[in-house]
């Protein structure tokens, strides 16, 4: 019988396979194996299908771990993602001596968000005050994004630490001394009581408070509220000033006589006191020739700081216009200082030497050294009003001379209370106060 080729042979009929001899080794059998003669039993089907169970068994078995694996990774990806960012929480869990600086590179960066305010409010004080006490960074690193420590921001660091005593140098003036301080000119007037504002001599102290207000010795038991309405302030000012001392008073607690106390803020009536020269003034005299009356001095006699030696005693007044003109050649001179309380006059800078003019004709009514600051000086009476040229480095009129306006009087200088070459200018109408310059002519 022909080998059974069941791969290329039509299928048998339905009940062929019962037909024949189950036991025909010639035969195939219904399980697909062949059987030969003297050879040993050769299974087709299995061999090209490449192996037993136990291959299906380990391969379904590392398909199963592979699945396996891939779950617990699925569900890991899924527990992540579904977290959101909690940074506030996350803050609280820093230590404090953590460095915050971020260490990506800043071309990773594309853009900066607008500064916000990230204070803290739960971290606890002493945290605070530890971080306060390190050293900050003073170089940028060259990787990092930095904000420089600015330890002002913070407290403001005090200039002073309690009252000072100041000794006034050539130069000074009440309003650069305020400055340089930073304090006000009325806070200087008022702890300095003694002084003229317009007479500030080298070698004469200023009292210096901490800050503006008022440095007031106590002359008897009197209550903190007490000082605080004479001085317009609330009696917490005085309390919690830190110069006082008095963190453990109150508005009724009162002090005693002698005690220094600081009011910050207070302000007082106290006029600032300026320096004025004596004037004195005598009426006109008649004097009698050939019968017939002459008046010698129609406007009387002046007499300007009698009590310095650069004073002419009485002299005639008079032999003014009225008009004034500047004291200094045009286009050599620069104004520096104008007229303003505490100031009497106007300054004028220009090189030493350069010559000053009488600002209108009158009589030499003082010409030498002033004791108030002036320096070498000349005053001139012009009838309704007088003028004053200080810090002269060279004087050449004399006392009585009689000069028309626009004469030559003096040079400039820088004598006397001066920072540099000037001329200090004054006009004085009527009754001698000094009154602004600029009223008066154009510079």
């Amino acid at each position: 019988m022909a080998e059974y080729d069941e791969y290329n042979a039509p299928p048998p009929e339905p009940m062929a396979v019962f037909e024949e001899p189950p036991f025909d080794p010639e035969d195939t059998s219904p399980t697909g194996v062949v059987r030969q003669a003297g050879a040993a039993p050769i299974t087709d089907k299995v061999v090209r299908r490449g192996g037993g169970p136990w291959l299906n068994w380990l391969l379904s078995g590392v398909a199963g771990l592979i699945t396996l694996v891939a779950a617990v990774l699925y569900i890991q990806q899924n527990n992540r993602s579904a977290v959101p960012p909690t940074l506030p929480a996350l803050a609280t869990d820093i230590p404090a001596t953590a460095t915050l600086i971020p260490t990506v590179p800043p071309t990773a960066i594309p853009s900066l968000a607008p500064l916000q305010d990230s204070t803290d409010t739960t971290v606890p004080a002493d945290v605070v005050a530890e971080m306060l006490r390190q050293p900050g960074d003073t170089a940028p690193p060259p990787d990092q994004i930095y904000r420089m420590q600015t330890a002002y921001t913070i407290a403001p660091v005090r200039s002073r630490a309690g009252v000072e005593e100041y000794k006034i140098e050539a130069g000074d003036t009440l309003q650069k001394i305020a400055q340089r301080f930073g304090l006000t000119e009325d806070t200087l007037v008022w702890n300095n009581d003694d002084i003229y504002v317009n007479r500030l001599l080298p070698g004469d102290t200023l009292t210096i408070p901490p800050e503006n207000g008022i440095y007031y010795k106590t002359t008897g038991n009197e209550t903190i509220q007490a000082l605080a309405d004479t001085y317009k302030v609330s009696p917490w000012a005085i309390i919690d000033s830190e110069y006082n001392r008095l963190q453990n008073a109150s508005p009724t607690t009162l002090l005693p006589s002698g005690m220094m106390v600081m009011i910050p803020g207070g302000t007082s009536k106290q006029k600032a006191r300026y320096w004025n020269p004596k004037i004195e003034r005598r009426p006109a005299q008649k004097l009698f020739t050939g019968g017939s009356g002459a008046s010698s001095n129609a406007a009387g006699e002046i007499a300007f700081a009698s009590d310095q030696s650069g004073s002419c005693g009485f002299q005639p007044n008079g032999g003014g216009t009225g008009t004034l003109r500047v004291p200094l050649p045009v286009g050599v001179y620069t104004v520096i200082r104008g007229f303003f309380p505490g100031h009497t006059g106007i300054d004028l800078a220009a090189p030493i030497g350069t010559t000053v003019f009488a600002a209108d004709g009158g009589t030499v009514i003082f010409a030498g050294w002033s004791n108030w600051g002036y320096g070498n000086s000349i005053v001139l009476a012009h009838g309704n009003m007088l003028t004053l040229y200080g810090h002269l480095s060279r004087i050449t009129v004399r006392c009585g001379q009689q000069v028309g306006a626009g004469a030559p009087i003096g040079a400039v200088g820088s004598s006397g209370n001066s920072s540099g070459p000037h001329l200090h200018f004054e006009v004085r109408p009527g009754g001698g106060e000094p009154v602004n310059p600029v009223g008066y002519l154009g510079f």
